[in-house]
């Protein structure tokens, strides 16, 4: 394979840069954009509320269960590799989305999106630190990766809107292939060439059990609003989950090389990170699943408003993620996340009072929110890197997002099962995640070591 190009190293950096951000925006782009489209793919296809669900969370879960294996095989074959398979997979995914004629279609398409961008999401972050070996360089890259994550987290719906009520649903994966072929080319071309390490082997059997418990609990989660627990077979799907789950901790303990390495979580830091990044994503990717349900469903806004209406989150997460990266030098790592915890608790609080329309307060209530995420994103992002090495920061990065992804995996069916059970979805939900929110903050700041 071709080596990167002879480029001036600061012109280099900065096109490296934007290159996995491009990759990276469209990943965490796809888990929420099609939220605005739920409507109109039901309406073609006929389909059940289930299957719209499945539509939805497909992509999540093969993205979750497949990302420890992307990070082995990162930091096995070298990410630069990886990461354009990854990407390959992804953009011809996007196509196989925007072609589909039948609901099955669709969703075998979305489960090969998230394959994709389980390949491409651990490879990036490895390449963050093989591109910024400095620390600080690489805190102020990663604040501006981070920051375009999480305005692609808030532009899915705005972005949806603006194309399914002016180009139809299938132009929210079509989107994707200008990007994906600019990421291919620019990547192929630019990025650095990491060494790969043979020493670690793909953990089939841990693999496979990852899938398995992920799958039974989505069936679990997805099904319960339709199902009676008592004459279905939810409760073996509950069961299977669990026993799945008991078998991979199992695994992973006895594995010569797990895909799931425990010593990792042997750093308190590194465990409040997953933590923090699991509930912030159940909370975020729920509450945002469940407006968009409510502004069209509840309340009848077009795909266009719905977009429109949750734009101030894409505007004060890109505000809040311009100075994330510099505040962090500042502030230090645990006083920022605290912060941002805090804040996003307040957001969520002001959020209950949502009626119909956006007032004063709710604006105020959305910059709260979107800005505590994106003070809260880069600080567990340089927790999980700090003193990786080039051979590690896949797996590590792997962990940390996986734990984000399955957030917003169990967030977006919790957020389907409590917006069936209970006629104020929003006041419910809104009022968890504030509390959530500050039960992390009060953990962050008892609990956690700065990094000097």
């Amino acid at each position: 394979m071709k080596g990167p190009a002879t480029v001036p190293h600061e012109q280099r950096q900065f096109i490296v840069l934007v290159t996995l951000c491009a990759g990276m925006f469209m990943a965490i782009l796809d888990v929420n954009v099609i939220n605005i489209a739920t409507i109109s793919i039901r309406s073609e296809f006929h389909a059940s509320v289930s299957a719209i669900t499945w539509a939805v969370d497909a992509y999540n879960l093969s993205l979750c269960g497949l990302m420890l294996s992307g990070g082995t095989l990162a930091d096995r074959y070298g990410s630069r590799r990886i990461w354009l398979s990854g990407l390959v997979l992804f953009t011809c995914a996007s196509l196989g989305c925007g072609m589909s004629v039948a609901m099955w279609q669709l969703i075998l398409f979305r489960i090969l999106q998230g394959a994709g961008a389980a390949l491409f999401i651990p490879a990036s972050f490895s390449l963050l630190s093989a591109g910024w070996p400095d620390r600080h360089a690489r805190q102020q890259a990663i604040g501006m990766f981070g920051g375009l994550v999480s305005v692609a987290a808030a532009a899915g719906p705005v972005l949806g809107g603006v194309l399914v009520g002016d180009f139809g649903w299938r132009s929210i994966f079509l989107i994707n292939l200008p990007v994906g072929l600019y990421g291919i080319c620019s990547g192929y071309r630019l990025l650095p060439a990491a060494l790969p390490s043979r020493l670690r082997a793909l953990d089939f059997t841990g693999q496979v059990l990852a899938m398995a418990t992920l799958g039974c609990l989505s069936w679990v989660l997805i099904q319960l609003p339709e199902q009676e627990w008592g004459q279905s077979a939810l409760p073996f799907m509950a069961l299977a989950s669990l026993l799945c789950a008991g078998g991979f901790v199992m695994v992973e303990r006895k594995s010569a090389s797990p895909m799931l390495p425990l010593v990792f979580f042997r750093s308190l830091a590194f465990n409040l990170a997953n933590l923090s990044g699991f509930f912030i994503n159940v909370c975020y990717f729920g509450s945002l699943y469940a407006l968009s349900l409510i502004l069209q469903q509840y309340w009848h806004y077009t795909p266009f408003q719905s977009g429109m209406a949750l734009l101030p989150l894409a505007f004060f997460l890109f505000v809040g993620n311009l100075s994330a990266g510099r505040l962090m030098r500042r502030w230090g790592i645990k006083k920022q996340m605290v912060t941002g915890l805090l804040a996003g608790s307040a957001g969520y609080a002001g959020m209950i009072l949502l009626n119909g329309q956006i007032t004063l307060l709710v604006f105020i209530s959305m910059a709260l929110l979107a800005g505590g995420v994106a003070f809260a994103v880069p600080p567990m992002t340089a927790v999980v890197l700090a003193g990786r090495t080039r051979d590690t920061a896949g797996t590590a990065s792997a962990i940390h997002t996986t734990f984000r992804q399955t957030g917003s995996l169990v967030g977006i069916a919790l957020a389907g099962l409590i917006f069936s059970c209970t006629q104020a979805p929003i006041t419910v939900l809104m009022g968890l995640s504030a509390l959530v929110h500050l039960l992390l903050a009060l953990m962050n700041a008892v609990m956690h070591s700065d990094i000097p």
